[in-house]
């Protein structure tokens, strides 16, 4: 599978930092929420394989950081999470063999099996393959902008 760079891909932090010019402590930081004078990131996912440990492994919506970068990100906020992912996750598919969730995830084929039954697979052949509704709801867990858009609302 090609890479096609119009597709909303995931990427790690040391990219997105790439892509905003900012250092990989500013990167966490606007994945947490941001400040008072510069406002978080909302599309970003934590993969690390314990989600409640101290350790991160976050993955940011390239397409957010490159529309940042320009100063036009207003259209993230405004999206939900279920577009989001649908554009991550094509709608059209109905699934993944596990070397192309390895590369729309950026992980490692370690780390996909090592999540067990919360990104649950079948054998397929030589390999595994990942239904669509299954990697979505694995999203839907590993979105942090929920704190960020809970935070909002006992602010407002």
């Amino acid at each position: 599978m090609q890479p096609n760079p119009n597709m909303y891909t995931l990427v790690k932090v040391d990219v997105a930092s790439v892509y905003l010019g900012i250092s990989v402590r500013k990167s966490f930081d606007l994945a947490d929420g941001g400040s008072a004078n510069e406002p978080g990131l909302l599309w970003v996912w934590n993969l690390a394989h314990n989600i409640s440990g101290n350790r991160r492994d976050l993955r940011f919506l390239r397409a957010e950081l490159v529309a940042r970068g320009k100063g036009q990100d207003a259209e993230f906020r405004a999206m939900t999470l279920e577009t989001v992912i649908d554009q991550v996750l094509p709608a059209r598919r109905e699934g993944f063999y596990g070397g192309q969730l390895d590369q729309a995830f950026q992980i490692r084929p370690r780390t996909r099996l090592d999540f067990g039954p919360e990104l649950p697979g079948v054998r397929a052949g030589s390999g595994h393959w990942y239904r669509r509704t299954a990697l979505a709801e694995f999203l839907k867990r590993r979105w942090l902008g929920t704190a960020i858009l809970e935070a909002k609302a006992v602010a407002a």
